[in-house]
């Protein structure tokens, strides 16, 4: 994966020195509380980044930041409702105020709502596209205008593979991912002569809780897990660590030349 790493999640220099790779770096991660997005979180902070952790949900946002500060990084929780432009920019108001800057932005918040366009209602279909794309649209607005003032930064959004080809009974989660792809090129278009590198990951399957309690609840728990190998070309699901690797790849400083990129990480599925 890119940017790997020994066991510690640091790099080695001369004569064994540590070297953290986002040392004063300051990352906004969406979707921090659970699965891909707190392994991004956790990731970040142990390279050295402070990690503002994002989410709704402050027992499990705690967590994380206790997580992030056992093995020696700097985090705080922040709540708030990505998809309300009020929040938002008190969001990254609130981040710049307390850590002083912003390099990098991961979109990561997402939802998974199950219909085929005819059995999805308007309120589901706008619920799909408000957390997974309109997120990615407010929080990239409120920090952009900071990273355009010193030239430099970094936006990731997290699709999904699903944004790349289309699933049964999941109209809506595959347009809007597919959407956020989209957004994803534009931004890179429009901003990248200044210095904001955008870029995507598309991830597979991953074993996060949800997919796991999926799997679980599901009644024949062992064929759909087959339904899930069967579609790409490694004997096993991608895990949130390899995610955050490559979140690593595209957030590191000296990346300046990776933008606009669409990585699929998803075992070989596209």
């Amino acid at each position: 994966m890119f940017g790997a790493t020994p066991s510690s999640g640091t790099a080695l220099g001369i004569q064994g020195v540590i070297i953290v790779r986002l040392s004063n770096q300051v990352a906004l991660v969406t979707g921090a509380t659970s699965g891909i997005g707190e392994a991004i979180a956790l990731k970040f902070g142990k390279e050295g980044a402070k990690v503002a952790v994002v989410g709704r949900n402050a027992e499990r946002g705690k967590a994380v930041i206790s997580a992030i500060r056992k093995q020696g990084g700097e985090a705080e929780f922040f709540m708030a409702d990505v998809t309300t432009e009020q929040d938002v920019k008190k969001l990254v108001d609130d981040v710049l105020h307390s850590f002083g800057g912003l390099n990098t932005v991961v979109n990561n918040a997402g939802i998974v709502l199950p219909g085929t366009v005819i059995e999805m209602s308007l309120e589901q279909w706008e619920k799909v596209f408000q957390i997974n794309v309109t997120s990615a649209y407010l929080v990239s607005r409120c920090a952009l205008p900071y990273m355009l003032e010193r030239k430099s930064g970094s936006i990731i959004n997290i699709s999904s593979e699903a944004g790349l080809k289309g699933f049964r009974n999941r109209s809506a989660y595959c347009a809007a991912k597919a959407a956020l792809i989209g957004l994803t090129k534009a931004m890179a278009v429009d901003h990248s002569p200044s210095g904001i590198r955008v870029n995507c990951i598309c991830p597979g399957t991953i074993e996060t809780p949800m997919v796991r309690q999926m799997i679980a609840s599901d009644e024949n728990p062992e064929q759909l897990m087959k339904a899930f190998l069967h579609r790409r070309l490694t004997p096993f699901l991608g895990t949130p660590e390899q995610i955050a690797e490559a979140s690593l790849y595209f957030a590191l400083p000296e990346n300046i030349y990776v933008t606009g990129a669409i990585l699929s990480v998803d075992g070989g599925s596209t």
